[in-house]
């Protein structure tokens, strides 16, 4: 009898204990998580702008807060050099609008 009684009990507790290992999806989305399981920071900001824009937030990444932190001039300087050579990250990735149809801005 103590047998069956200590056997049910012990599948009892095997069987509760993976109920306690889920995570939710706010958590698995957290930028702590992402950078724990291996992830860079530019998939962390790239998760963490979905879900600002999802929200209606504005998510400003760590790139961003220093160009506005920035004085005018050196703003300026760095939008006069991105103007000249394309190749230059502007910081519009995952921020501007995809138009699906050709228009005369695209020339």
């Amino acid at each position: 009898m103590k047998m069956k009684f200590l056997l049910t009990i012990l599948a009892t507790v095997f069987g509760i204990l993976p109920v306690f290992a889920g995570i939710t999806p706010e958590e698995s989305t957290s930028p702590e998580y992402l950078y724990n399981h291996g992830h860079s920071s530019a998939v962390v900001d790239i998760v963490q702008i979905n879900k600002a824009s999802v929200n209606g937030e504005t998510y400003l990444t760590t790139d961003e807060i220093k160009n506005v932190n920035d004085p005018k001039i050196i703003r300026w300087i760095k939008n006069f050099f991105i103007y000249l050579d394309p190749a230059l990250d502007d910081g519009s990735f995952m921020r501007h609008d995809v138009k699906t149809s050709p228009s005369y801005d695209d020339l």
